[in-house]
């Protein structure tokens, strides 16, 4: 564009313009402007940055990246708690977080629709306290903005050398999963209507990164050489305050609930391995994860759609069954809004994966 200025320059310092030549000037600069803005992305960068969702967007992705930077050693456990204990305690992100969140990884690149991808089910302080804190995070966030859907594109690397007691479950159960997590190289935040929808590892992967390789002994649960139960961070000793008040009441009901439910069945489908092929998966057999469904497992009881395909035969088992639940939805409501969190409870379509 300077090109043509310069010449219309020297046309203008060769000849005394007249009016219409002024005008045809005039309004050949203005299409080639509007041409350049048109093709130069960055201009549409600068015009989405002045939406109020496109710089929320870019504050929570700052904000996260801040809470959680990258540390020379990937094993470095005073990081990976100042990390959690950081996230659960960031305004914006818990505020901005949908219940229920999403989070799975990506099936390919550029499919950024939740639905088409693997996703589990998580409660919002659960995800970003057990899971997001398993990630380092630098450089920049790169805002997205797909139709109406905003990406937060969080450059990301995982934290593969803690012990296994730290991780959700034992990833390597699958070496696909595990080395997602291990070199997928960003983390993909869902933003739409201001709610965070969900979360994705990238199918963009970088294969030079180091792995850790891990044997599964095919145990999702086990005792360390302590006796300790593990993984530990699936506890409610790890996920709420030492002082919250209602710690020991939702552990306690949380077992009661577990037993009844290992007695129909329930925990067959709703482990890791998802074995009925839920898509979202909805996790019970983690105290941590179980908080997801407190209250959906009560309506499902209620309704008679669990266990399908018609519930529970015997109505005494049943009732039995969701007291238990009802108890388990209540303790976890206190001990969660102790924590800050807001109390919300949803009803959850589930499909099947193909």
């Amino acid at each position: 564009m300077s090109d043509l200025r310069r010449f219309y320059s020297r046309c203008l310092r060769r000849a005394a313009p007249t009016r219409s030549m002024l005008l045809s000037i005039a309004v050949a600069i203005a299409l080639l402007i509007s041409t350049t803005q048109a093709l130069n992305p960055k201009n549409t960068v600068s015009a989405q940055q002045a939406s109020p969702d496109i710089e929320l967007a870019q504050k929570l992705g700052k904000e996260i990246i801040a809470a959680c930077p990258v540390v020379s050693e990937a094993k470095n456990l005073a990081a990976f708690n100042s990390c959690a204990d950081k996230l659960v305690n960031l305004t914006t992100l818990r505020e901005t977080m949908n219940a229920p969140f999403l989070w799975g990884a990506q099936s390919k690149v550029g499919n950024y629709n939740l639905k088409d991808n693997q996703t589990t089910v998580f409660d919002p302080f659960v995800w970003r306290r057990i899971y997001l804190a398993t990630f380092m995070f630098k450089g920049k966030p790169k805002v997205e903005q797909v139709n109406n859907l905003i990406v937060i594109h969080l450059p990301i690397q995982f934290r593969n050398q803690l012990d296994i007691g730290a991780y959700p479950y034992p990833f390597w159960h699958s070496s696909k999963k595990w080395n997602s997590y291990q070199q997928s190289t960003e983390l993909l935040l869902f933003l739409e209507q201001k709610k965070l929808k969900g979360a994705l590892r990238s199918a963009v992967i970088d294969s030079q990164r180091p792995v850790v390789n891990h044997v599964w002994d095919g145990k999702w649960v086990w005792n360390d050489a302590h006796g300790k139960k593990q993984p530990y961070v699936t506890l409610y000793t790890r996920l709420f305050s030492p002082s919250n008040p209602h710690l020991a009441k939702v552990d306690a009901a949380y077992r009661a609930f577990e037993v009844n439910l290992r007695q129909h069945a329930c925990i067959v489908c709703h482990s890791p391995d998802n074995a009925a092929k839920q898509n979202p998966l909805l996790m019970l057999s983690y105290p941590n994860q179980a908080l997801s469904l407190r209250h959906e497992t009560v309506r499902q009881i209620k309704e008679k759609r669990m266990p399908p395909p018609a519930g529970i035969v015997n109505e005494q088992e049943r009732q039995k069954l969701l007291e238990f639940a009802q108890a388990f939805a209540q303790a976890g409501d206190q001990a969660l809004a102790y924590e800050g969190e807001k109390i919300t409870s949803f009803e959850f379509i589930q499909t099947t994966s193909d």
